[in-house]
């Protein structure tokens, strides 16, 4: 694989691993006691109304990718709500070798060191790499929340994990908002989450996404919880993907802000920049 279409793979792993806080303000501690039992109701209310609420968001990020080998790199990151996910990608040594931007309809990525772009959609990267990807998991699993489920019982197993400490919460992902390929309903993959809650704070501990029908997982672990305007956020992720091979990304935030204002999401092909060849 030569190097830009490595950065293109690498870029899209990191899409898919999970986006969290961090604030120099006072660490959330817990306490290991006994678990108290509650409703599903009650439980589903409660991981609700602890998720993170935004408008746009910003931060800085140490990134490590290890598969068959291992790559470090920093990344700023802004997202704004329902509309746009923006990433520049720096080495570490600081000087920009790529520039992300992904809206509902489309993805686009520039390599400033080769001097090429990509641009596409989720169907096509659906395609290509058999994951099973859209703009609302994106958006949601790199705030560090759930993805939108059934709320009916029968869709719902909710436990307590005693080995985890944790509340235990296992989903279909609502259907509402899938979308079959090229609308062939024969395509459509269920894909399922199964959830970990911190019993103090209810946020998401652990979070697996899967599809039944194939052999693709998720895998992210939060740790390190911080306070930022009165909610928590993991300061560190610990995702595996898990498809014809494993890859680990890990993901250490660091200056987060909540941003009052827009903000900017320049994303610009240059005239000579070539297309990246992903064949």
């Amino acid at each position: 694989m030569n190097r830009s279409n490595r950065l293109v793979y690498i870029f899209l792993l990191v899409l898919i691993s999970l986006f969290a806080c961090k604030s120099r303000q006072k660490t959330v501690t817990t306490d290991f006691g006994r678990i108290k039992h509650i409703s599903d109701k009650n439980l589903i209310d409660s991981l609700e109304k602890n998720e993170f609420q935004f408008n746009v968001l910003s931060a800085k990020a140490s990134i490590k990718v290890i598969d068959d080998k291992e790559t470090s790199f920093k990344a700023h990151i802004r997202v704004k709500k329902d509309s746009a996910i923006w990433v520049s990608i720096t080495p570490l040594l600081g000087i920009e070798m790529a520039r992300v931007l992904i809206t509902k309809d489309s993805v686009m990525f520039l390599n400033r060191i080769d001097k090429q772009y990509f641009v596409g959609t989720f169907d096509y990267i659906n395609n290509k790499f058999g994951t099973d990807l859209d703009y609302q998991m994106l958006e949601a699993v790199i705030v560090g929340n759930s993805i939108e489920f059934e709320k009916e019982e029968k869709d719902i197993i909710t436990n307590v994990d005693k080995k985890k400490h944790a509340y235990y919460i296992s989903t279909e992902k609502k259907r509402k908002v899938r979308k079959d390929l090229k609308k062939d309903k024969n395509k459509l993959k269920e894909l399922t989450q199964a959830i970990w809650l911190s019993p103090e704070t209810f946020k998401i501990i652990e979070l697996i996404l899967s599809t039944p029908k194939s052999d693709h997982s998720l895998v992210s672990k939060y740790s390190d919880f911080m306070e930022l305007e009165d909610n928590s956020f993991p300061q560190k992720i610990d995702v595996t993907l898990i498809s014809e091979k494993t890859v680990n990304i890990l993901i250490d935030y660091s200056k987060v802000s909540i941003e009052k204002e827009d903000i900017s999401f320049i994303f610009k092909i240059p005239a000579k920049y070539e297309p990246v060849q992903t064949n």
